[in-house]
């Protein structure tokens, strides 16, 4: 085993030598430096275990030799020897960065009082490198594992687009118009959860989704999609807020077919505006769909398979989101509003 090497740093040569021998015979090398300056030469260049150092010097003070070496990395622990009356100096060692103070004086207890502080300022060093190399491996392994889970979703995302666009081929064969717009419809949603994995890929919160980017990609990916809607203009109000992957989903899911049913069925000219409003309010969130077409009779039966409606209510049962469709005008019934109201914790 390795003798502990001590930079001693005091300019009392008869004391620096008393300390040799006793910390010697406790199997310590110790090195001697008269100055500041010398001790800092001495500390850069070689390689100790400990410092011991003396507060006053002839022409500077400890403090010196602990600002100097604030930059060092993995600089080994500082013991500040003070006299006894010397409280508030300790004190400002301490804020300075030393390990410990040893107070002086010419008793018997000086030694015995130095060799402990040494033996416990080792192994808080010992167990603060622990500790910083434990907290580096962690970081490291989350950073490894963010990394992962991008790559992952950037895969999903791509992988989906890739079944997008062989509906999109496979759309070109059709010559039912039926067939069609139900594949069509597919390939909105596939698009609304192939957005999430672009969304959680591109951002530097894994897990979560920007809602309102999200959202907005999605809004027009379906002009692109729903024939005919070129000239229905979508006026879009959004908070910004970070979501979890799966509510965010469910909400893109849901906006894709209210907005799919308002560009098809709202305005028979095509031409009219569809509102999308989503607020917060102390964890309340309120999402608004609404346009001012010519309204669902009350008595009227779905139209198309009604598979739009049950993925609406399925992905609002999924965030325990309460459901409610209304005229936009009830006094002329006219317009549709769906109104989704839902507690959660923000996330960001």
């Amino acid at each position: 085993m390795m003798a502990l090497r001590v930079l001693y740093v005091d300019d009392d040569p008869a004391l620096a030598r008393l300390s040799s021998r006793v910390l010697g015979r406790h199997g310590m090398e110790v090195v001697h430096a008269t100055s500041v300056a010398s001790g800092l030469e001495l500390f850069q260049n070689g390689q100790f275990d400990v410092v011991v150092l003396d507060h006053y010097f002839q022409t500077a003070t400890g403090m010196e030799f602990l600002a100097a070496i604030q930059t060092i990395p993995a600089r080994a622990p500082v013991l500040y020897v003070t006299g006894s009356n010397e409280a508030q100096i300790a004190i400002d060692a301490l804020k300075a960065g030393a390990a410990d103070y040893v107070i002086k004086n010419v008793g018997d207890d000086f030694f015995p009082l130095l060799l402990t502080a040494i033996n416990q300022a080792l192994e808080n060093h010992r167990l603060r490198q622990t500790k910083e190399e434990a907290d580096r491996l962690l970081v490291k392994a989350k950073e490894h594992a963010e990394m992962m889970v991008k790559e992952m979703n950037h895969r999903v995302a791509n992988s989906l687009s890739l079944v997008s666009a062989m509906i999109r081929l496979q759309i070109n064969t059709l010559k039912s118009q039926e067939a069609e717009t139900a594949l069509l419809e597919t390939q909105s949603r596939i698009s609304a959860i192939a957005g999430v994995h672009r969304s959680l890929y591109n951002t530097a919160n894994v897990g979560l989704v920007s809602l309102s980017s999200y959202l907005t990609s999605i809004i027009g990916d379906l002009f692109q999609a729903v024939p005919g809607s070129s000239s229905v203009t979508v006026e879009t109000s959004l908070c910004e807020i970070d979501l979890k992957a799966d509510h965010a989903v469910a909400l893109g899911v849901i906006i894709t077919e209210l907005l799919t049913n308002a560009l098809k069925y709202a305005y028979p000219d095509q031409t009219g505006t569809v509102r999308v409003k989503l607020s917060e309010d102390n964890g309340q969130f309120v999402l608004l769909v609404e346009d001012d077409g010519v309204g669902v009779p009350s008595n009227s039966t779905p139209r198309g398979t009604g598979l739009g409606t049950k993925l609406i209510m399925a992905m609002a049962q999924n965030i325990g989101a309460r459901v409610e469709q209304t005229h936009t005008h009830p006094e002329l019934r006219q317009g549709t509003r769906f109104t989704m109201t839902w507690h959660e914790k923000r996330q960001d």
